[in-house]
């Protein structure tokens, strides 16, 4: 996975998620659709979905950190990443 998954933008720093052990997004969709048999429907509505969630979350760790007066120690702002998580969302939904 890239550097802008899951909270890595938050963190400042790959998490777990970003093993190279763990398939990538496109690979995980298939392989759940092929164990389900069904096809994952409306999928770029579910990234886009996905981004946003992780903004939210992100504005919400920043706004907690900035409330208790502590600058964060592995980023300097889990806000500097909202607008790059809701650029993610708009792309995953074919928008610029």
């Amino acid at each position: 996975m890239s550097s802008n998954a899951g909270f890595d933008l938050i963190l400042g720093a790959p998490g777990a998620w970003s093993s190279p052990r763990l398939p990538d997004v496109p690979t995980l969709a298939a392989q759940y659709e092929a164990a389900g048999g069904v096809t994952i429907a409306h999928w770029d509505f579910h990234m886009a979905l996905a981004y946003y969630k992780i903004a939210v979350v992100s504005a919400g760790i920043d706004h907690r950190l900035r409330a208790a007066g502590d600058p964060g120690q592995a980023h300097d702002s889990p806000g500097d990443a909202v607008e790059r998580y809701l650029e993610l969302a708009r792309r995953a939904l074919g928008r610029p």
